[in-house]
């Protein structure tokens, strides 16, 4: 079997500014508004617990994310825009052009999942990784060498029916404020329906998924100091050559082999 895989975003929330008279602008909406030059941009008020202010936004009536702003917490004084998956997997480089209708300046990317999808096997494979008495795995900079000793930062999940309760395993690699999961997409899709990530892929009956987590800016920010890719670059071109430095910096930050040997080349042979 041709092993493919590709690297994608997964979720992208983007923090925003406008003017004082924009924001107030906003505020004021009742129910929607129509925005940019064809009037093709519409934002709809939804109700929200957290934020004052939330909208859907559509673009030529295709939904794009939720818009929200006016916080009580101090740390989230701007405007944020929680981009649709399917964006993510149609047309995510489109962001700009709602940027400029809705008279909104970029500020930076606020939290950010990048995947790792492949049509190998490899959550069974990073099973037979730990098992394997010949490697020293580090996680967070730590290497097991007790084989015996409890991992609280490595937790697993698994699925299942009486007869195998362990059929649909999946497991989470927790950093500092960064997280690796590691699961069976295929699986995932037919439960959620999401089956343009299926048509985006075309990995074929089976695929699988490693993913990188970042919960906040200060996370993300120094992931790409780290490899060298500029944020603002990211936003407007976000390309796999973009992503693969990221996701394969932060993934062996959080596990790796000994010698500073990438996981990915175990879970990917032969």
């Amino acid at each position: 079997m041709e092993t493919k895989y590709k690297f994608n975003i997964d979720r992208l929330e983007v923090t925003y500014t406008c003017t004082v008279e924009m924001r107030e602008y906003f505020s004021k909406i009742k129910t929607e508004c129509v925005f940019g030059k064809d009037d093709d941009v519409r934002v709809v008020r939804t109700e929200n617990t957290t934020y004052h202010n939330n909208f859907a936004v559509y673009c030529s009536d295709e939904y794009v994310g939720q818009l929200y702003f006016d916080s009580p917490n101090p740390n989230r004084p701007y405007i944020y825009l929680a981009v649709d998956n399917k964006i993510l997997y149609t047309c995510v480089a489109g962001l700009s052009y709602i940027e400029q209708a809705l008279h909104m300046s970029y500020c930076r990317i606020s939290k950010l999942d990048v995947c790792f999808d492949t049509n190998r096997n490899i959550i069974n494979k990073f099973y037979q990784m730990l098992k394997d008495e010949n490697l020293t795995i580090i996680i967070n900079n730590k290497a097991i060498k007790d084989r015996y000793a409890t991992i609280d930062k490595l937790i697993h999940y698994s699925t299942g029916s009486l007869k195998n309760i362990r059929r649909v395993k999946s497991f989470s690699v927790q950093g500092n404020e960064i997280e690796l999961v590691g699961y069976d997409k295929r699986e995932e899709i037919e439960k959620s329906g999401k089956e343009y990530i299926k048509e985006n892929l075309q990995m074929g009956k089976k695929f699988y998924r490693l993913e990188v987590r970042f919960s906040n800016y200060k996370q993300l920010q120094k992931a790409l100091d780290m490899c060298g890719v500029d944020i603002n670059e990211l936003y407007y071109y976000p390309f796999e050559d973009l992503l693969e430095p990221i996701f394969v910096n932060t993934l062996n930050r959080i596990i790796r082999l000994k010698d500073n040997k990438c996981i990915l080349d175990y879970l990917l042979k032969k």
